[in-house]
């Protein structure tokens, strides 16, 4: 900032220092707890779908309707990975266990990545 004194003589103010690790620091602890926010959920939405089809849950009703509509998207690119084996006459999808694992790696090196970036020196 420059101030002028009362002889017009412009006066500069050393720079501030700027906390950029910490704001850095900051940046990064928000963007990875979102990435770990909606892996979160995202794994909920699929072991929800998963459970519900364990129970062989009614896709007529709304609830599981909505969950299976809101999982199909991420589930798609696991369809026809592995054929699901059935026990006892209850099919084991072998396709959402492995998304899970899947989304939850990525969320992971998501993270990672994420802390490569905005991390500070230590």
């Amino acid at each position: 900032m420059r101030q002028i004194t009362d002889t017009g003589r412009i006066i500069t103010a050393p720079p501030r220092d700027v906390e950029v690790p910490h704001l850095n620091q900051e940046i990064m602890h928000r963007i990875t707890g979102l990435i770990t926010l909606g892996a979160t959920a995202l794994n909920i939405l699929i072991c929800l779908r998963y459970l519900l089809m364990r129970l062989d849950a009614n896709p007529g009703n709304p609830f599981a309707d909505l969950i299976y509509s809101t999982t199909a998207p991420f589930l798609a690119v696991f369809q026809g990975l592995t054929r699901s084996p059935a026990l006892i006459n209850i099919a084991t999808e072998l396709n959402t266990l492995i998304a899970i694992t899947a989304y939850s790696l990525l969320a992971w090196i998501l993270s990672q990545l994420v802390r490569v970036m905005f991390g500070g020196t230590k």
